[in-house]
């Protein structure tokens, strides 16, 4: 009691003794001992090694990736030739027909009366050279008995004179109705041909794949033909990829090409590099060229129009040296990229690498490297292993 005392009397304050702090210091004690156990007992594991890949020999291919459309490859616009109504529509749209097939007919009304009117002018002008090959007959006779009587002094010499002018004149005159009468017979089988064009038949075989026109509907040709149907060639489909300005240095003439629909279907299809379009497509600031290639359609499989993915393959190379191309670090002004190659003891080891071919996964190695060596996968820029190194 006398102690409780004296310590309160200390300040005023209560000290602890000398015992509790001797618990204070064993349970310390205590626990710096359990989690030096701990720590012993469960080590920090140590840090996983940096990923690495390995040089080795595999084949490579390497492609052009391109947005593409279908499109036909023969597409005929069949136009009216004549003005007139529309009276029957022979064919739908997607029916199949062959050359040579009625397609639409056209009101022939306007086209025969024309014809008639053709043909009455051509009659007339027929007459009329009747009536002056009559003339001319007579005027012949007229000659021929001035010249008889002018043999033996019957008559003057002006009127020998006379009839010989007046035949000439009969003859000029006829040749001049004949010559009429031709450029009659040309407006009158020009009009037939124009009868022949309200019927419209097909150029070649194709399928229907526009129809514009309705029956009923009044088509006007005088400045412009109406287009009437449009036929397709589907056996025979081109593909139009726009291919970006940066890879049309790598397409060429004949190269293979491939693409798969949108469809999802399994089946690929395959043609070669037919033309590449010199002229650009421009959208915003970037540049596209055409590249155009054909498949085979029989199986009706690809529509027009259709959106596909091309693949133009620009080059391949067997069994050749690869390394992932993630390996690769910065490209220096030489065109070698740098490579972070490790030994038996991990340690890395930079090296320059001259590429070629790659197919976004994997690039070829023309020189640097050997098979079977390890290199570090996604090695630091030169900027971070500066800034790596000032800290340190």
């Amino acid at each position: 009691m006398q102690t409780q005392n004296k310590n309160k009397r200390a300040g005023g304050r209560w000290r602890p003794s000398l015992r509790s702090w001797r618990w204070r210091f064993a349970i310390l004690v205590l626990l710096a001992f359990g989690y030096g156990a701990y720590r012993y007992l469960s080590p920090t594991p140590p840090p996983p090694p940096p990923p690495t890949g390995e040089v080795n020999l595999a084949d490579i291919t390497q492609t052009v990736q391109a947005a593409g459309v279908l499109q036909p490859r023969l597409k005929v616009d069949v136009g009216a030739q004549v003005s007139g109504q529309v009276r029957q529509l022979h064919v739908q749209l997607g029916q199949q027909v062959k050359k040579g097939e009625l397609l639409v007919s056209l009101d022939p009304e306007l086209a025969r009366s024309e014809v008639a009117q053709a043909e009455a002018a051509a009659a007339q002008q027929v007459a009329l050279i009747e009536v002056r090959q009559a003339d001319l007959k007579t005027a012949r006779r007229e000659v021929d008995r001035q010249r008889r009587l002018l043999a033996g002094d019957a008559t003057a010499a002006t009127e020998a004179e006379r009839a010989d002018t007046e035949l000439a004149k009969l003859e000029a005159d006829l040749r001049g109705q004949s010559a009429n009468l031709k450029r009659l017979q040309a407006e009158l089988d020009k009009r037939k041909l124009s009868l022949g064009y309200a019927s419209i038949t097909a150029p070649m075989d194709g399928t229907v794949v526009n129809l514009p026109v309705q029956e009923g509907q009044t088509v006007i040709a005088a400045q412009i033909t109406p287009v009437m149907v449009t036929l397709a060639n589907l056996d025979e489909i081109t593909v139009r990829a726009r291919v970006p300005e940066a890879d049309i240095a790598q397409i060429k003439m004949g190269q293979n090409a491939r693409f798969v629909t949108l469809a999802g279907e399994a089946q690929r299809y395959e043609g070669k590099v037919r033309v590449i379009q010199p002229v650009p497509e421009r959208a915003g600031n970037a540049v596209f060229y055409n590249v155009l290639f054909e498949v085979d359609n029989k199986a009706r499989k690809l529509l027009p129009e259709m959106t596909v993915q091309v693949n133009v393959e620009t080059g391949s190379a067997k069994k050749t040296l690869t390394l992932p191309m993630v390996a690769l670090g910065e490209r220096g002004e030489d065109g070698r990229f740098a490579v972070q190659v490790l030994d038996a003891q991990n340690k890395q080891h930079p090296r320059k690498v001259r590429t070629g071919l790659q197919d976004g996964a994997r690039v070829q190695v023309l020189d640097g490297l050997k098979a079977g060596e390890k290199v570090l996968l996604a090695p630091p820029s030169a900027a971070e292993q500066a800034a790596s190194a000032a800290s340190k």
